[in-house]
């Protein structure tokens, strides 16, 4: 989360970006004995990418694990799965104005992602009974299954701008533009370290498989970090452009 926080205000410059959207849910660890949930985005992490310029700030699954996190919620520019028990702190989506227009920003979740933990209504139902007026949509959708990401992409091409995939860690490397102009991506990848499970260091997951039961609590991996992420060009006539982004995804920082 720091790194990529250094790395904001150069990027926004040189590239041009109009707008910084940024999953955080994984921003720090919040307990080390389960890793299901044990992640999060705290207070103070959410108060780091705001201030390095980040515009919007969405969640998942961990969203609601840190102990402050109803706090790092209700800030006006972080939002949660919409499609999650309203009971739960936070908004599902929020509009905002850049140099381009009115951008709205939706965060959806697919079942396959809580792991029974939290009561999910259908995203495409969700999604339906907005109303987002003129601007450009953005969804970050977070699920575990490619074909509930593609099939969304689907239900709402020419809808929306970009359908963008969270959860998974890994990035996949397919970028598409459906037939009405929608961009999806089934999963933009983490920023995290490369050498484990999902940035976790193997040893937790292996002994799992392996049927042993430990109290060892679970560690991050280390190794070359990656930053996972895409560029999105909004064009006339929904001719719209995507990327893979930072071209190079290795540094030592």
């Amino acid at each position: 989360m720091v790194a990529l926080a250094r790395r904001i205000p150069a990027w926004r410059k040189e590239h041009r970006i109009d707008a910084v959207i940024v999953n955080a849910e994984n921003a720090v660890v919040s307990r080390t004995d389960d890793p299901r949930r044990g992640f999060g985005m705290s207070a103070v992490a959410v108060d780091t990418l705001l201030g390095s310029g980040v515009d919007v700030i969405t969640g998942g699954n961990h969203s609601w694990d840190t102990p402050d996190a109803a706090a790092a919620l209700s800030r006006s520019q972080v939002i949660r799965p919409l499609n999650v028990g309203s009971d739960l702190p936070g908004k599902g989506s929020i509009e905002i104005n850049n140099a381009r227009g009115r951008l709205a920003v939706v965060n959806l979740m697919g079942a396959s992602a809580t792991s029974g933990r939290y009561p999910v209504a259908n995203p495409l139902a969700a999604f339906d009974a907005l109303k987002l007026g003129h601007s450009d949509v953005i969804v970050d959708f977070h699920s575990e299954s490619v074909t509930e990401k593609q099939t969304f992409a689907y239900a709402v091409d020419g809808r929306a701008v970009a359908v963008v995939g969270t959860h998974t860690h890994e990035p996949s490397l397919l970028l598409h533009r459906l037939a009405h102009g929608t961009l999806f991506v089934a999963d933009t990848g983490m920023v995290g370290p490369l050498d484990g499970v999902q940035g976790i260091a193997p040893g937790f997951y292996v002994r799992e498989m392996r049927g042993e039961t430990s109290s060892e609590p679970f560690t991050l991996a280390v190794g070359p970090l990656f930053i996972g992420g895409v560029l999105i060009e909004t064009r006339a006539n929904a001719l719209h452009h995507i990327e893979r982004f930072p071209s190079q995804n290795r540094s030592e920082g």
